[in-house]
């Protein structure tokens, strides 16, 4: 991929290949060819080229006459590198074992022999080739490194050593491809023998020959297999053997090496910072929000990589980093929805007991994390209270008081629940009321005085069923305050619970605690936000146990029609 992004770049490797194509099989006849046609090809192109190498095998006898006429050549021609190659099988016995081709001995002893061998990756793509190979203890130069030091005019051991410790004797070097198959110059080998060339076209060049038709299935997969140029005709294929070598070689020669900045430790370097950037600094965001930044990061990162790759042919750890990233993400991803999950779960049992099951569910999408943390609100508090309760359950039987108790306390929850209230605790005969938290309304005080009112109107309906019943006739006294409270979880974990505690609350207590049976009384605070929704009487101010000064009370009365005054 990495090369298809790049692009192509323009051959300027003295590198020239003469192919064995279709028109000169079927002008030459079926090949192997007689010997004795390579040595009339080399002898039109006379002194012409600087290297010759054959990219084919000469591992089989033909006829004397036509390999002692090779031979010959071979062993005045010092410009030629002949080919050998190994394979390796798998045998169930013995394990993997190898087989070495040689060219006929009467060709190695007076030539060069490299081993051109490819080096497939899992892929089965080629992407690299050994400098050397070890072959039944003796050690191989390979066909490029050959080619590319006689063209140089050094040692092959004396190229290796110049490369210095980057790149060792067994290490197999990156080819660094200028682009896709048939970007060298090519010539029909049909045609060179024909004469049908300029010979300056191959001055002080490398010529390399071997096979380009796939009939002789000498065709592989390279980083450019994804278009093939044939002429000005474009088609998907593979790239000839020879042309793998021609890249090769360009690459030793020009030393455009590609270096692979990655190792295992720096693999997980990568892929720790972008998965703990992913994971720390976007983690306040959706996951949705979180996709998109990683999928942002992740074409940031491989364009980063790219270039590098394109200018300066470093070459960085390409999808591992990447899908690290992906699996970090999908990892937080399982994280969070199980953990959402979980205080959803929280959320529910916790509040199912305060609240009416729809403010759970709009808590739950709230999705407000602090929600259940101790925080300062404004709030009204409601205190409501049965009188005389103590002292009818002195005369009644508790199993009828408790009934009764019951009763009154199912009443309460369902007008709180209805007004969007937190029921906070039950306190024997009372029972206190949150409203504006944790589900806060704009209208929270008036909510507040709505169900007060509603309480002492389903308590007078409730009393009519009582007296029918024989029960004794019991009054509610509700005190109203609102101002700021400390609202959250209070207690430990066997026995917590959602309530308020502050002055405000005390307030509330003490204006219930005066209130009569049937009397609805709130301070000047709740007083100032909703009195142009109540009939309200002025009580004046009292002293309230705990105040240092007198506090201003009000009494509700009833609710105000639409434009009526009081």
């Amino acid at each position: 991929m990495r090369f298809s992004l790049r692009g192509e770049e323009k051959v300027r490797d003295p590198i020239v290949i003469i192919g064995i194509d279709d028109s000169s099989i079927e002008e030459l006849g079926n090949f192997p060819w007689d010997r004795r046609i390579y040595k009339a090809l080399i002898d039109k192109l006379g002194k012409y080229p600087k290297v010759i190498a054959f990219d084919l095998y000469f591992d089989v006898k033909s006829s004397e006459d036509a390999d002692k006429v090779f031979s010959d050549l071979l062993k005045k021609d010092k410009r030629i590198v002949i080919a050998a190659f190994y394979t390796v099988t798998d045998n169930p016995k013995f394990g993997s074992i190898k087989r070495l081709f040689l060219p006929l001995d009467i060709f190695s002893k007076n030539s060069k022999v490299g081993l051109v061998n490819h080096e497939y990756d899992s892929d089965g793509f080629i992407r690299r080739f050994a400098l050397t190979d070890n072959v039944f203890e003796v050690n191989w130069y390979s066909f490029p490194l050959l080619v590319a030091a006689e063209f140089l005019g050094i040692s092959p051991e004396k190229y290796i050593t110049y490369l210095g410790d980057s790149f060792k004797k067994e290490s197999k070097i990156l080819i660094n491809y200028r682009g896709g198959p048939y970007l060298y110059p090519y010539f029909s080998f049909v045609d060179v023998l024909n004469g049908n060339f300029d010979p300056m076209l191959f001055k002080d060049k490398i010529v390399l020959i071997g096979a380009t038709t796939e009939a002789l299935h000498d065709t592989y997969f390279v980083p450019f297999s994804g278009y093939v140029r044939m002429g000005s005709k474009v088609r998907l294929g593979k790239m000839p053997g020879v042309e793998i070598h021609a890249n090769s070689i360009g690459t030793l020669i020009s030393r455009d090496f590609i270096y692979p900045l990655y190792n295992d430790i720096l693999v997980f370097l990568i892929s720790l910072i972008l998965s703990t950037f992913l994971l720390i600094f976007l983690n306040n965001l959706s996951n949705f929000a979180k996709f998109i930044m990683m999928l942002f990061i992740a074409i940031l990162y491989l364009t980063f990589a790219n270039f590098i790759f394109s200018k300066h042919n470093i070459l960085l750890p390409y999808y591992i980093p990447v899908f690290g990233m992906f699996v970090s993400y999908f990892s937080n991803l399982v994280h969070d929805i199980t953990s959402e999950e979980r205080e959803k779960k929280l959320l529910k049992n916790l509040f199912q007991r305060f609240v009416s099951p729809n403010v759970v569910e709009e808590l739950i999408k709230l999705e407000d994390k602090n929600i259940i943390y101790s925080k300062r609100s404004n709030i009204s508090v409601l205190f409501a209270d049965i009188r005389n309760f103590t002292y009818y359950s002195d005369l009644r039987e508790p199993e009828e008081m408790v009934k009764i108790l019951n009763e009154f306390f199912a009443l309460v929850i369902e007008i709180i629940f209805k007004y969007g209230g937190t029921v906070d605790k039950f306190m024997g005969d009372a029972v206190m009321a949150i409203f504006g938290a944790p589900l806060y309304h704009e209208d929270f005080a008036e909510r507040a005085v709505y169900s007060s009112l509603e309480i002492q109107s389903k308590l007078r309906e409730l009393q009519r069923e009582w007296e029918l019943k024989g029960y004794p006739k019991f009054e509610v006294g509700i005190g109203i305050a609102t101002g700021e409270a400390l609202v959250g979880i209070v207690g430990p974990s066997q026995k917590i619970e959602y309530t308020a505690i502050g002055s405000t609350v005390n307030l509330a207590s003490r204006l219930e605690g005066i209130a009569k049976g049937g009397e609805i009384l709130i301070c000047e605070n709740t007083y100032e936000k909703v009195k142009d929704k109540f009939i309200i009487e002025d009580l004046g101010y009292v002293n309230i146990k705990g105040k240092e000064k007198p506090v201003h009370i009000y009494r509700v009365i009833g609710i105000l029609k639409d434009g009526e005054k009081y």
